[in-house]
């Protein structure tokens, strides 16, 4: 059974220097844990195809 996440994330990339900002329900396997912010953004770094390191999470919080 899937859980559903609200999220608000910047992608900067290094080779440029505009942030794209994503926003919206995501689905993932598993709970994450409260504040695990870089398990987040490697989750979401997987699925945009870019580095952890380039995911700013803006807001992120379970939806019931």
């Amino acid at each position: 059974m899937s859980i559903k996440y609200y999220t608000h994330f910047l992608v900067q990339e290094r080779s440029s220097r505009i942030a794209n900002e994503y926003r919206g329900v995501i689905e993932v396997n598993r709970t994450l844990k409260s504040g695990d912010m870089k398990e987040a953004a490697s989750m979401l770094a997987r699925n945009v195809k870019c580095e952890s390191k380039d995911i700013q999470i803006m807001h992120l919080s379970r939806l019931h």
